[in-house]
């Protein structure tokens, strides 16, 4: 009996953890929380929330994808004197879906 309640505790286990693996976090929701991590609200606004350095509502209506991918890898290359700090060590992940996150603000 314990043994039978052994299998069936870790077949449960099992299936949690498929559940778990079969749900990732969205490329969207990703990049938000890269958003937040790197702290870009400091100096960047979203609907009027953040930094009023520069808004970026409609930023995807504005930017290509590489320009975006540009400007957060080396922004000095998109406008030289820029202000805004370089994040040349972000890793791909986080950058394609922070990219991600920056297409739906149109």
């Amino acid at each position: 009996m314990k043994t039978a309640l052994v299998f069936v505790s870790l077949g449960l286990l099992a299936v949690i953890g498929v559940a778990v693996a079969a749900s990732p976090q969205s490329s969207v929701d990703h990049g938000r929380d890269v958003y937040a991590v790197q702290k870009c609200a400091l100096c960047h606004s979203i609907a009027g929330i953040g930094g009023k350095k520069l808004a970026l509502d409609g930023v995807a209506s504005r930017l290509k994808v590489e320009d975006m991918r540009k400007w957060i890898r080396t922004p000095k290359e998109m406008k030289p004197g820029t202000t805004m700090k370089p994040y040349p060590n972000l890793p791909e992940k986080d950058l394609a879906d922070l990219t991600q996150f920056l297409l739906t603000l149109r």
